[in-house]
């Protein structure tokens, strides 16, 4: 009896070990090349296609491929600024905010005094600007005059979020909604979270000087699809703001309701792109609609919406 019970579990072993190649090669193969991101990406812009005006990520192609910008290192966040026409970035490992033009051209670097480890910027109104500190989970309303080479943040208004504590997976992008004066903000990852900042910027019209920070969950389905979070935008025209994922090299587009739309795939091949967009972690769009994005180190992507035929 014994020896029947040792053949047969022997023969049972073999397909199993089988079976468990087959589902490790397959889960390696699913986070190697990004099918699950692949199969986001085609399903999005296929469904949602012709629905509504959004921006239809499937029909933007690259015009500035990976350009090099000199004396920059880990450029993170990005925002346009829609009074100037220029984008700024942060620098994420010394404490610098970056004027460029929109071909990827530096105007000036600006001593940020009184931050640790700055993730996202986005443009408010006027020389008014939110910085994200990801070191402490804290956002800045910072004032930068035209021509300044340095800023004190000391004196201006921080809010400190309530989120995880979690070393360098912490907020990662912030965006200003000025049609519903609220801040966009992302956490990266552990768990992936997309929140609602108001009344830190503007008072609520209905009630002064409260301030609320809630959680969106109702798009965490589709978040969820999304290794990490990189960096936020909302598009004021439109209505709908963009998620940015580095790990899943994915763009995506959601509408008011908080439901995916449209996809952009940031890997060679797509879209004109003649290379993998190495490490996206800024993304901005400009007023006709052209979107920029910002690489580790100090790579600029420039996108245009064409015409299908």
């Amino acid at each position: 009896m014994h020896w029947m019970l040792a053949l047969f579990s022997r023969n049972l072993r073999r397909p199993l070990v089988a079976i468990t190649l087959l589902i490790f090669s397959s889960l390696s193969a699913l986070y190697l090349f990004r099918i699950d991101a692949l199969a986001w990406y085609f399903w999005h812009n296929n469904k949602h296609q012709d629905s509504g005006e959004h921006l239809k990520l499937r029909d933007y192609q690259v015009v500035l491929d990976g350009q090099a910008i000199p004396g920059l290192t880990d450029a993170s966040g990005l925002t346009y600024n829609t009074s100037t026409h220029t984008l700024f970035t942060v620098l994420n490992q010394s404490p610098y905010i970056v004027e460029l033009s929109l071909d990827g051209q530096v105007l000036r670097k600006i001593l940020v005094e009184g931050v640790g480890d700055m993730e996202g910027i986005t443009y408010v109104a006027d020389q008014r600007f939110v910085i994200a500190d990801e070191g402490d989970n804290r956002l800045i309303e910072a004032e930068i005059p035209p021509y300044a080479t340095v800023v004190q943040t000391r004196h201006f208004p921080q809010l400190k979020l309530g989120l995880d504590e979690d070393g360098n997976q912490n907020i990662e992008g912030v965006s200003w909604d000025s049609v519903n004066q609220r801040l966009l903000i992302v956490k990266e990852k552990n768990p992936k979270r997309l929140l609602e900042v108001r009344g830190f910027i503007e008072p609520l019209p209905s009630n002064p000087g409260h301030l609320s920070i809630v959680d969106l969950d109702r798009s965490q389905r589709s978040i969820g699809a999304m290794r990490d979070l990189s960096s936020v935008t909302y598009h004021d025209d439109s209505g709908h703001f963009l998620l940015l994922s580095d790990e899943s090299r994915l763009i995506k587009e959601y509408d008011r309701q908080g439901r995916a739309v449209s996809a952009m795939a940031l890997w060679k091949g797509f879209h004109g792109l003649r290379k993998h967009v190495p490490q996206a972690e800024g993304i901005a769009v400009g007023p006709d609609k052209r979107i920029y994005i910002i690489s580790e180190p100090n790579l600029l992507y420039v996108f245009r919406p064409i015409k299908r035929t």
